[in-house]
């Protein structure tokens, strides 16, 4: 899975992932720098970690698939050891219902794991889990698999990205380089379209994995918490994209000149920025097959952005236009420097 180079090696995204089981309801994982976003590890891979914990205790149960996920982000997570708390809500035939809590700093080689006085909750959680490939019940087509908002975007030549990193219709989002900043997403490659938007306000793209290892299910929601660089362009008002790529026109307005300068320099600032994760919830409605898949189609779209608040809309297929899984995101636009700062906890892990 998802891989970036550290210190000339490459961390596959299983291995990222591990966890090792400590008691019946505790979980050891350890956070890779590989998935940081400057110093803060990613929420959705983060996410991923949890909910790998979580299947390995219910696999009992014979519920290994997660069927929705709610997750909370009330402090930072950083690089190493971290413990996954798990709580049985209800645990039933069908649907299993946990509570999960992922605690850092002040942790302890053994039980209780944490120090209530010192340990922080970084991450917090309600899952169901089922087993998604046995599930059964009705099955009805809706009207919205006939809308144009429905539609698979489409199909790259798979070949030529590979190969070119473009086809006629797509190209590679490029990341800024060098930037430590951004490493989370130099696992991805993200191929959007090459003449703007397919649809005003909407980011299509697809993705896949920089590694060229394959997406599998335990991945959903590192896709669901990893964006381009250049996200901020497609979900911009269409009116304000194409001011901000026009050119000077004779006898332009002052008015519309300051407006595109203002433009431009807000997104030379877009490197100064983090967009923080508050809330992320997923369902996942297809299970993806065993061994993964090469591609994924994402769309992306935002009601407003507003106050340094906005939401994200994501709806992930796969190739053949099944879905796969939707989430829906709270995030923030924060200064970059609330992300790289040292935090003054001198704790130390023992794990």
């Amino acid at each position: 899975m998802a891989s970036n180079k550290v210190e000339g090696t490459y961390v596959p995204f299983s291995d990222a992932i591990k966890v090792t089981k400590l008691d019946s309801h505790h979980y050891k994982i350890h956070l890779s720098e590989a998935f940081c976003l400057g110093t803060v590890p990613n929420g959705g891979y983060a996410a991923s970690c949890m909910l790998s914990a979580a299947s390995i205790h219910l696999s009992p149960n014979n519920q290994p698939d997660t069927l929705t996920a709610h997750f909370e982000y009330p402090n930072r997570t950083a690089v190493g050891p971290a413990i996954v708390e798990i709580e049985d809500v209800k645990l039933g035939q069908q649907l299993s219902t946990l509570h999960l809590t992922l605690w850092q700093d002040g942790l302890l080689s053994q039980a209780p794991w944490i120090t209530p006085s010192v340990s922080r909750r970084t991450i917090l959680a309600y899952t169901t889990h089922t087993d998604l490939r046995n599930f059964s019940g009705i099955s009805l087509p809706t009207g919205y698999e006939g809308t144009p908002a429905a539609a698979l975007p489409p199909l790259p030549n798979f070949e030529e990205l590979k190969a070119k990193g473009k086809d006629d219709a797509w190209e590679e989002s490029i990341t800024p380089q060098p930037s430590k900043f951004v490493r989370s997403l130099r696992n991805w490659h993200f191929y959007l379209p090459r003449h703007g938007a397919l649809t005003p306000g909407v980011l299509d793209m697809w993705i896949g994995l920089a590694s060229g290892e394959r997406i599998t299910q335990r991945a959903l929601p590192y896709v669901a918490d990893s964006f381009p660089f250049n996200l901020h362009l497609f979900l911009a008002a269409p009116e304000l994209r194409q001011l901000l790529e026009s050119q000077q026109a004779p006898g332009e307005k002052a008015e519309t000149r300051a407006a595109r300068e203002d433009l431009r320099k807000r997104d030379q600032q877009r490197g100064a920025l983090w967009f923080p994760t508050v809330v992320m919830n997923l369902e996942m409605k297809t299970p993806l097959p065993e061994d993964g898949v090469d591609w994924l189609a994402v769309r992306i779209t935002s009601k407003q952005i507003k106050d340094g608040r906005f939401d994200l809309d994501m709806l992930i297929r796969d190739a053949e236009g099944e879905i796969i899984a939707l989430s829906h995101h709270v995030a923030m636009i924060l200064s970059v420097q609330r992300n790289v700062g040292k935090r003054d906890f001198k704790g130390k892990a023992a794990l």
